[in-house]
């Protein structure tokens, strides 16, 4: 794999930092982005600094144990800026898919909605998903900024390129960050077309044998989670793994219906 340089990788940060503020993917202070430059060295965006106003002055290059290399740039209070304290999610991304060159965490809010209220976005509504994303799998709920993200998160990224983490947000990974965006692009279009279809009174999934047909064209070399003899996780986490799952009711549904309308969320 050709890795980019510094400073090329410091620049696409900021400028992929600012777009997912800048289209709603994540909040302000929310989820963060990294690139590989080798073996053990990674560019990452720093924590505690407004996504869309981010510089390529403000990046942090680590190693592979998470330790920062060379002198961080200050905040705007003037203190060393430090790395998100989900760094281990994309130090163990890098360490378990050798072929991916950057990791993106963000909050799409309409996939986090969606599996909130009990949507199973793993369910193959429409063919662009599969030639865009492959499979969506969401892991098993963990608390955030703890070593459990990591630590679950891991059997997930060696397997899947596009995953959700329940209450919490969206991690997708690519060769390059452009990758890696246009996999949260695709993850957040598909939430609002199975919101949508969820609204208008449900869809039926493609059925088994044209979904082989779709992967066989969108990946003639069979990813992972399709290969058997893999140790890959399934799609979705059993309920004996989920927390809490959700039951609302048809009035919630309803309020959330109008909700997502007010914010011009859904299509």
């Amino acid at each position: 794999m050709q890795h980019l340089d510094e400073r090329a990788a410091r620049v696409q940060l900021a400028e992929v930092a600012r777009e997912i503020y800048a289209r709603k993917l994540s909040g302000a202070m929310d989820g963060n982005l990294s690139i590989r430059l080798g073996k053990d060295r990674f560019v990452t965006t720093p924590s505690g600094v407004h996504k869309g106003r981010l510089t390529p002055a403000d990046m942090l290059v680590v190693d592979a144990a998470g330790r920062v290399v060379g002198t961080p740039a200050k905040g705007p209070d003037g203190k060393q800026l430090k790395p998100s304290s989900e760094l281990g999610l994309h130090l163990v991304s890098y360490e378990r898919r050798p072929d991916i060159g950057a990791v993106i965490h963000a909050h799409p809010p309409l996939a986090i909605a969606y599996t909130l209220a009990g949507g199973l976005l793993s369910e193959p509504l429409v063919s662009e998903v599969i030639f865009a994303v492959g499979q969506i799998a969401t892991a098993p709920y963990t608390t955030p900024t703890t070593k459990q993200v990591p630590d679950v998160l891991a059997e997930y990224v060696a397997c899947y390129d596009c995953i959700i983490m329940p209450r919490h947000g969206s991690v997708t990974v690519g060769a390059t960050l452009d990758m890696a965006l246009a996999r949260l692009d695709a993850l957040e279009h598909t939430a609002n077309i199975a919101c949508t279809v969820k609204m208008l009174g449900g869809a039926p999934s493609i059925v088994p044998a044209e979904v082989d047909r779709l992967f066989d064209l969108a990946r003639p070399v069979p990813p992972p989670y399709r290969c058997e003899g893999n140790a890959c996780p399934p799609p979705e986490p059993s309920a004996a793994r989920r927390l809490d799952p959700p039951v609302i009711s048809d009035l919630e549904a309803r309020l959330v219906q109008e909700v997502l309308r007010a914010m011009g969320k859904l299509l």
